[in-house]
């Protein structure tokens, strides 16, 4: 799993531009599971791994974003 935490890791800095990778440049890498009736889970598909990001608001706006752009959307992994 890989884990963003904004206070230990990145600092008082984090925002979204520094996770644009995942719907630009590695788009295919990343997807968007289906959780609950309303929820998303980030995926790797590469490393097989979760991408969690502390921050509610960034976790929101990258859900927004890889949305906006097409990132493929699954209904389970596996």
């Amino acid at each position: 799993m890989e884990h963003i935490n904004n206070d230990e890791e990145l600092g008082d800095h984090m925002n979204l531009e520094e996770f644009q990778y995942i719907w630009t440049t590695n788009r295919e890498e990343y997807v968007l599971v289906k959780v609950k009736s309303d929820g998303y889970a980030i995926f790797n598909k590469a490393d097989s791994t979760a991408l969690i990001i502390e921050d509610d608001d960034i976790y929101e706006a990258v859900i927004k974003k890889m949305l906006d752009n097409g990132c493929e959307v699954l209904e389970r992994i596996g």
